[in-house]
């Protein structure tokens, strides 16, 4: 297997887990807040949803499009799901022979392909535990792996 389908096989895995935990907040909690700074699930699922259609469109080699925040939670679901199917789609069109070509982001760091391949299974993991620490603090203690 290559790194490719190494990495899309995490992301399948993370986004099967975020799933689950964020299928699983109530709908009284999916805005809920711990304090006024911090994030919501719903916040933290539109982020991620954005997020993999900006390490899409930076493999590609195009600038991130600008997006709105999705209304609902549900739609945050969607923007999530969607997403990821365009980055593994993504992934698994960009050839081995470019995976040490560089990509300028945004704020003017330079990253490789490779990077870049690897970092969104990392990202959503990160904030799969920011969501399953959210159900913590209201008292679910139901783990979900």
């Amino acid at each position: 297997m290559d790194l490719r389908e190494t990495e899309i096989k995490r992301i399948e895995k993370i986004s099967e887990l975020l799933l689950k935990a964020a299928r699983a907040v109530p709908k009284d909690k999916q805005n809920w807040k711990p304090m006024p700074t911090g994030k919501s699930a719903h916040e933290i699922l539109a982020h991620l949803g954005m997020a993999n259609y900006f390490f899409a469109a930076l493999l590609k080699g195009a600038a991130p499009a600008q997006m709105n925040e999705p209304k609902t939670y549900d739609d945050a679901l969607k923007l999530f799901e969607q997403s990821k199917s365009e980055l593994t789609q993504t992934i698994r069109s960009m050839p081995p022979a470019q995976f040490d070509e560089k990509r300028t982001m945004p704020w003017g760091e330079e990253r490789s392909i490779k990077d870049l391949i690897t970092s969104p299974m990392p990202h959503m993991a990160y904030h799969w535990g920011q969501i399953n620490y959210l159900q913590t603090l209201w008292g679910d203690q139901e783990n979900r792996f």
